[in-house]
């Protein structure tokens, strides 16, 4: 298309030019602002603007104009005359940031003016209002579309982000995280956690990893404060460009890079506590009559031992989740640039310490981003960040040998001391039902270290061939590498209590995990401006390479003080390897004409994966789309777009192509045989199509925006297992099948009510509703797995007409027993809930009067369920609404669902007051060298209000699974954050 416009543009390279040049301010303070962009509207010149605002572009010598434009500024268009050669140009404010650039493709950007798409953009400064552990736990609340939970209140992270309702069932459900136009990895590497909990050992056996080992997704490891946006593509219909891993949506994150002018250094120096912010009501002790009463007869356990205890009733979820010790977080960054090169190079070193004795995330990271444009035509841009992060996060979740601090206090009465003693020993526990387990022992003997090395690196070439005033063209090869090494350990000495259960006492886990990703492709774009339109066309191909070796050896049997599994009385050894190639090409036109209110979008991806049963065939990935702003009708409205977009994604199959051996144990002998599950050699990605249209509406010069979605997004091929006749030698093959389709709506509202020149408030909202409904299904409905306990207590169910994420429990009875319970048979299934919310809102408020400003964001989810498991726990026995616990086993055993309740909250995500200090006494404390310093006190998880009665209603046992993440199972109690800030800019 661009070739035809090409033929009939009329452009002279040997028109007469001339220089305009002038200063940019910003309106109200006449203050120089640095780094804006001039362009020369209907020609590619441009310029920008320097540490004194100052700029020179060249253009035509008739009249023109000039369209200026900063992050955090509202653009500007001005007029310029024919014999007007210096012009002065000022610029209001963005408080609702309205005017952003939005990624179309690998190297293609639109306005967001003009984007016919609902992608969401968060700055570094509304990411980092608060400190978060991780990216996606400061992403919380910010994003309509998107539900983020946290699995426990753990350190280290563990998050999951699930956009546009449920798009799998048995496939990769993440979305793709895009740093730096670098696909990067969010594994979450199981750390065999289950060897000493054996959560899962009646699926997973006693010797392996399980899903139930509470392990962190890896986006954990980057710095929130080195991002300059983050940009979310929530569907197919903006997220086709990347082919079959665009389904879950993509999280496209840019960090911040050097910029021309005068070299700054920020130094960011916090300090701060967590502490449990919620604990279960359980019971406390006060006579021996009330232990007799109970039933406590047990040596140990009895009146004799209360009446003995110096200490009647301890709150053993204080005294365990009571750690205090300081966290801490030093951040450095020099931007700048010299020579030509412009650099940005921070730094930081953090420990964040968890609730429990010993539990804590360390990082330390290092930043470098290069810039050099050598002579006119090259650009080369280099981004690398090498990270270390040491996590310890103890044993809680689901267990089966007593382990777990929760499943200890449901059966130990509050007059056992447990704690430590003053000679350094721990008190064993006298219920022999939990092993005689000590969590304080554990806390303090048993290690779960998680080590983690990683390097992503970038590399980006931009050459511009051809550069006149109405076309460029340019071409963009980047390469980059994302490799670290994951080493988690599990050491369980063999002399503490809960280890005496095993008939060999000493267990050693040890579980290297080496991951490498490593992606080039290359972009050739071509843009064209002619005299009512811009087409910018671009085609390209990317290929990428996906490597991990997953080693886990384990160890039982080993003396106290010997950290080698070789010394071990019987070893287990697990090994799991994987090799992915990716290969696509694209291509992308975009034109722009109707005065830049006419944009219209057609693209195509053809991909092919080794992942796929034929991994010589091409999967085509189209993309259509359209936006039309509406010239100004409507008083008091600036800008009202209205946009449709059509697009088509992937997700490949993690599974179902081969059959795999298993192996087995035989008296510590290790054999193999074939899988029960049959591989299927037509694997094929799953596939999902989107349709989404709205508008977009700014009013009010620009004090208020507002943008409404709505979307249906279709999902066919899943990835499902079918039943096999058993004279085939199997159980199950993997097949292609069945469809699920959501619907959906969002909605944003941004206004600033107050705007003067001594107080701001700048308030934003988001709303997000979604349905979803299994629509074909060619096989019997079926649990979703891995994150079951059952129908008894409430199970994820996949069952046609269905939504994909119904709860079915139990939850009638046909016929009582004399009883009062209700026999197996006369149980009914029936489903109970939805394990996501009919909506969620967020609600962000900012207010500034003078140096002082206030920033609070409230997350609200209405109408989910889940299961707890906790309350079945201390149901019957030390819950101190004895009554409350004895009703609901009263109506388990009667068949009703009495473990299923509303998951919903509201919880005070962020708060944090600032105030920027004076210059006088800024240059005072620092002798002139500091040009501004800001001091801050910050919370995060400050208040829940909820009608869950268990310790949050976020929770998941099953974290990583697609579906079924609705269980709450013991565990890690949840916190509220606490920081005290300094920064300062030199």
């Amino acid at each position: 298309m661009t070739l035809v416009l090409l033929l009939l543009a009329t452009t002279s390279a040997t028109a007469q030019t001339r220089r305009i040049s002038g200063r940019v301010t910003a309106e109200g303070t006449n203050e120089p602002i640095p780094s804006a962009t001039i362009s020369v509207v209907g020609t590619t010149s441009g310029g920008i603007t320097d540490e004194q605002g100052r700029f020179s572009v060249s253009a035509p010598a008739g009249p023109v104009t000039l369209r200026v434009r900063r992050i955090g500024y509202a653009p500007r268009t001005t007029p310029v005359g024919a014999g007007l050669n210096d012009v002065n140009v000022s610029l209001r404010k963005d408080a609702l940031e309205l005017d952003k650039q939005v990624i179309t493709g690998t190297a293609t950007t639109v306005a967001s003016v003009n984007s016919a798409n609902a992608v969401a953009v968060v700055s570094s400064e509304r990411l980092n209002r608060v400190p978060a552990h991780t990216i996606d736990q400061a992403l919380q609340g910010k994003i309509a579309g998107a539900i983020i939970t946290q699995n426990s209140g753990a350190p280290g992270g563990g998050t999951q982000i699930q956009l546009r309702g449920v798009s799998t069932i048995n496939a990769g459900f993440s979305p793709l995280y895009v740093v730096d136009g670098i696909p990067v990895s969010n594994a979450a590497i199981q750390n065999g956690l289950n060897v000493i909990t054996q959560s899962a050992r009646a699926s997973f056996g006693v010797n392996s990893p399980s899903p139930q080992d509470q392990q962190v997704n890896r986006i954990a490891d980057l710095n929130p404060n080195d991002i300059e946006n983050i940009q979310v593509l929530k569907g197919p219909s903006a997220s086709s460009i990347y082919g079959s891993r665009g389904t879950n949506g993509v999280i496209l994150i840019t960090t911040k890079q050097g910029r021309a002018g005068k070299t700054t250094l920020d130094v960011t120096q916090r300090f701060g506590q967590s502490r449990i912010s919620n604990t279960l009501d359980l019971k406390c002790y006060t006579s021996a009559e009330q232990v007799t009463a109970d039933g406590w007869k047990s040596p140990g356990l009895d009146a004799a031992a209360f009446n003995a205890a110096p200490i009647k009733c301890h709150d053993y979820q204080r005294e365990f989740y009571g750690n205090r010790d300081l966290s801490y977080q030093t951040l450095a960054n020099l931007r700048g640039s010299t020579g030509g090169t412009n650099f940005f190079v921070s730094g930081v070193v953090a420990k964040d310490n968890g609730l429990g004795e010993n539990d804590y995330k360390q990082e330390q990271s290092l930043r470098v981003n290069l810039s050099h444009l050598f002579g006119s035509k090259l650009n080369i841009r280099a981004n690398s960040q090498l990270i270390h992060t040491l996590t310890q996060r103890g044993v809680f979740g689901n267990d089966n040998t007593g382990i777990n601090p929760y499943t200890t206090f449901s059966l130990t009465p509050s007059f056992v001391e447990l704690r430590k003693q003053p000679d350094g020993s721990f008190p064993r526990n006298p219920q022999s039902d939990v092993g005689n387990n000590n969590p304080f022992q554990n806390a303090d003997r048993i290690k779960t270290p998680e080590n983690v090395y990683r390097l992503i690196g970038s590399l980006q070439g931009v050459y511009n061939f051809m550069s006149t005033q109405s076309q460029t063209l340019d071409l963009t090869m980047t390469g980059g590498i994302d490799a670290y090494n994951d080493e988690s350990r599990i050491i369980s000495p063999a002399d503490i209590y809960i280890e005496q259960i095993n008939a060999n006492p000493g267990t050693l886990v040890l579980n290297e995990g080496n991951i490498v990703n490593a992606n080039l492709g290359g972009t050739l774009a071509h843009r064209l401006i002619g005299g009512a339109f811009v087409a910018t066309t671009s085609v390209g191909f990317g290929q990428s390479r996906r490597n991990s070796n997953i080693l886990n050896t384990i160890g039982r049997g080993v003396f106290p003080g010997v950290t080698s599994i070789g010394a071990a009385v019987q070893q287990f050894v697990l090994q799991t390897q994987d090799q992915v190639k990716d290969f696509s090409f694209f291509a992308q036109e975009e034109f722009l004409t109707l005065n830049e209110r006419l944009l219209l979008t057609a693209a195509v991806n053809a991909e092919r994966s080794s992942n796929n049963g034929d991994e010589t065939k091409f999967y085509g990935y189209p993309k259509f789309s359209a936006s039309y702003r509406i010239p100004e009708i409507i008083p008091k409205v600036s800008e009202l777009k209205v946009r449709i977009a059509y697009g088509r994604a992937g997700n490949q199959p993690t599974a179902g192509k081969f059959t795999f051996l298993t192996q087995l144990y035989d008296e510590g002998r290790p054999g193999n045989r074939a899988s029960t599950i049959r591989g299927f050699p037509d694997i094929k990605p799953e596939t999902a199509s989107e349709l989404e249209g709205g508008f977009d509406l700014q009013g009010f010069d620009g004090r208020v925006t507002l943008s409404a979605t709505q979307y249906r997004k279709q999902i066919d091929n899943l990835l499902l297992t079918t039943s096999l006749a058993p004279s085939t030698g199997f159980s199950t093959q993997w097949i292609n099948g069945g469809q699920i389709v959501n619907h959906g709506t969002e909605i944003e509202l941004g206004f600033t009510p107050i705007q003067t020149s001594r107080f701001e408030w700048v308030s934003q909202t988001t709303y997000a509703s979604q349905k979803g409904k299994v629509t074909r299904l060619p096989v019997p409905g079926f649990i979703s797995g891995p994150g079951s306990f059952g129908s008894r207590f409430g199970n994820g169910f996949i069952q046609l007409g269905q939504s994909p994420s119904v709860i079915q429990a139990v939850n009638g009875c046909t016929a009582l027993s004399s009883t009062g319970t209700c026999p197996v048979a006369n149980r009914v299934l029936s489903f109970v809930g939805d394990g996501l919310p009919d909506y969620v809102m967020g609600f962000s408020n900012d207010f500034a009067a003078g140096p002082v400003r206030l920033s609070t964001l409230v997350d609200w989810r209405k109408g989910s369920k889940g299961v707890n498991l906790t309350n079945n726990y201390f149901d019957g026995g030390l819950l101190a609404d004895t009554a409350l616990g004895n009703q609901r086993l009263r109506d388990f055993a009667a068949g009703k669902a009495a473990y299923i309740e509303s998951t919903g909250f509201v919880k005070l995500r962020e708060v944090r007051v600032s105030y920027e200090m004076p210059g006088g006494l800024v240059s005072s404390l620092f002798n002139g060298r500091a040009q501004s310093a800001r001091i801050e006190l910050s919370g995060r998880n400050l208040l829940t209000s909820t009608e869950y009665t268990g310790l949050d209603p976020e929770v998941s046992n099953f974290g990583t699974g697609a579906l079924g993440r609705i269980q709450d199972v013991t565990p890690y109690p949840p916190s509220r954050t606490f920081y005290f800030t300094i920064n300062t800019t030199f």
